[in-house]
């Protein structure tokens, strides 16, 4: 998939879901494009950038913020931007990416993401509502929906991806 193929995707998927986008393309071709998406009253914006992908912000504006998630796949995109308009529906605000935004995004039940994991399906639910989770059991569940875990530090003045020894992660 080319990168223009992945915005004109990206706004057509969030047509066909009902949503409202309005294109700011830059003057460079290797430039910037911000995609303002509307619906009732919800809003966001996607961040396009040929060489990273569809950067969604789900955290307060701040001038030179950063996505809080990138995509590199259309429908994904208009799919997570369709699971923030109806949790913002539902309670009047958004939040970041949880275990089941995941699974759902990812096209699982948790019966099936229970057999990836050699578990029953009630153990994937506890895991799925669990407010503290261990390091171990999140890396197993993020590896059995095809992904990979990383961490990062926060400070103040600096910002570092935090590397852990495969060892710990079983």
């Amino acid at each position: 998939m080319t990168a223009t193929s992945l915005l004109t995707d990206t706004v057509a998927h969030l047509q066909e879901l009902g949503f409202a986008v309005e294109t700011d393309a830059p003057d460079d071709p290797n430039g910037e494009t911000f995609l303002d998406i509307t619906r009732n009253d919800f809003s966001t914006q996607i961040s396009f950038r040929p060489h990273a992908g569809l950067g969604l912000f789900i955290s307060d504006d701040a001038y030179g913020q950063r996505p809080d998630e990138v995509y590199r796949n259309a429908e994904k995109a208009a799919n997570r931007v369709d699971q923030l308009f109806r949790q913002f529906e539902k309670s009047g605000s958004i939040g970041y990416l949880t275990l089941v935004d995941m699974r759902k995004l990812n096209n699982l039940s948790q019966v099936e993401l229970a057999k990836a994991l050699s578990i029953k399906q009630p153990s994937v639910n506890r895991i799925e509502k669990r407010e503290n989770i261990k390091f171990e059991t999140l890396a197993k569940h993020v590896a059995a929906m095809g992904g990979r875990l990383e961490m990062r530090v926060v400070f103040d003045e600096m910002e570092a991806r935090l590397e852990i020894p495969t060892s710990q992660v079983g």
